[in-house]
């Protein structure tokens, strides 16, 4: 009786393997969609902890010249190279460049001592938005903040006194990606 069971068995009928490829790609999309906005969200929060990582030593700086009386000083770190004043610049930090082809690199800093500005390219563009053309990117630049006495809009050192230095975006961009949907994919894994 066994033997007979054996017998009436089928394998897979043309449909049902359609069917089961159908499934399985479905679900491989969703898979793939969700890795791309996690890789795109860990692009953000690295660029988002340099940047926390210099305002720190932005502030560190601005106290220890206030320190040492040199608050006149401060104004001269304005649109200078801020990935100088960590104690270790980040493993893709390409360095001070000029027109380098290697400042096209995606997922890389490097100062331009041109546009006297910290740049880093987007390694996943496709879920990026900046009004720059060319390479997907995020210029920042050091920026003095004062209280302007004299409401002159330019810091005069003997009549406007310094409040700090501050890392600030050249343009405006933005990371289209559902953060709260990324920290939900990645709690349920």
């Amino acid at each position: 009786m066994l033997h007979h069971t054996f017998k009436n068995q089928k394998g897979f009928t043309l449909l049902e393997l359609v069917v089961v490829i159908i499934v399985i790609s479905i679900l491989g999309l969703f898979a793939i969609d969700r890795i791309l906005s996690i890789r795109i969200a860990a692009e953000q929060a690295a660029v988002k902890q340099v940047v926390g990582n210099i305002k720190s030593a932005l502030g560190l700086e601005v106290a220890r010249l206030a320190l040492e009386g040199k608050m006149t000083a401060v104004a001269k770190l304005e649109k200078t190279n801020p990935m100088r004043l960590l104690s270790q610049a980040p493993g893709n930090y390409l360095g001070e460049k000029d027109d380098d082809p290697q400042t096209k690199q995606p997922g890389s800093w490097y100062f331009d001592k041109k546009q006297k500005a910290l740049i880093y390219n987007i390694t996943y563009p496709e879920n990026f938005t900046t009004a720059l053309k060319g390479v997907p990117r995020i210029r920042y630049h050091i920026k003095l903040v004062y209280n302007d006495r004299n409401n002159n809009n330019r810091f005069d050192p003997y009549k406007d006194s310094i409040a700090g230095l501050n890392l600030i975006p050249l343009e405006k961009y933005s990371w289209n990606i559902d953060t709260k949907q990324v920290a939900n994919t990645v709690k349920k894994e």
